[in-house]
């Protein structure tokens, strides 16, 4: 693929067309940036007879493998924890009167492990977030690195197989018969925090449609 750029460069250049124009053109037909200057690197590698002096990139990975990571881990330590919240306001809200956990044990007692871990882990998420968002701005290259498509993708597979569980879930206990209030407030918080989860992901993983 990488050839059919960079034999539309040579011929670009043969017909005197500007290096922003041939930039331009291939990124608005979908091209990264990335590939279209690793082309042109080639190009002007074999025109001026001089290799591209090469830069070592691991630290610039290391780091973008750190921030997706981090984002991907506060994340999920903050979706479940308010998931676990909602678990036990509702269990205290729609007893169940087999169970004797939620009257033993005091509400307090029950979510502070759960608030300790959202008043934690959520701002670093949104700080992690805002950075990245930073990095995207600067570098649009980044939306074409493979650790950000890896750790975005497996996100959007772990989230859709939360909302698909859970729309199993919810369709067995319907054909049973066994649908209770407590039940569907507690299957609409795990489908409003996995398909959150899932539009989060789903609306950065492609760069924004730039304008006209």
């Amino acid at each position: 693929m990488d050839g059919d750029v960079l034999n539309f460069i040579r011929s670009a250049k043969q017909h005197g067309i500007a290096d922003e124009f041939v930039v331009s053109l291939l990124r608005h037909n979908g091209w990264p940036e990335r590939r279209i200057f690793r082309a042109f690197s080639s190009y002007y590698s074999e025109t001026m007879g001089v290799a591209m002096p090469a830069r070592a990139g691991s630290i610039e990975h290391a780091r973008d493998a750190f921030l997706y990571l981090l984002n991907f881990i506060t994340l999920g330590f903050w979706t479940v924890a308010l998931g676990q919240i909602w678990y036990q306001l509702i269990a205290r809200w729609f007893p169940d009167v087999q169970s004797q956990y939620y009257v033993d044990q005091s509400l307090r007692d029950a979510i502070s492990g759960q608030i300790a871990t959202v008043i934690v882990t959520f701002p670093i998420f949104l700080f992690v977030h805002s950075l990245i968002q930073q990095e995207l701005r600067k570098r649009r290259d980044l939306y074409d690195s493979g650790i950000r498509k890896w750790l975005t993708y497996i996100a959007l597979v772990i989230a859709a197989l939360v909302v698909l569980g859970d729309a199993i879930w919810f369709l067995t206990s319907l054909l049973r018969g066994e649908l209770t209030v407590r039940f569907i407030l507690d299957s609409i918080v795990l489908l409003v925090l996995g398909g959150g989860v899932f539009a989060y992901y789903l609306a950065t993983i492609n760069p924004p449609a730039e304008r006209e």
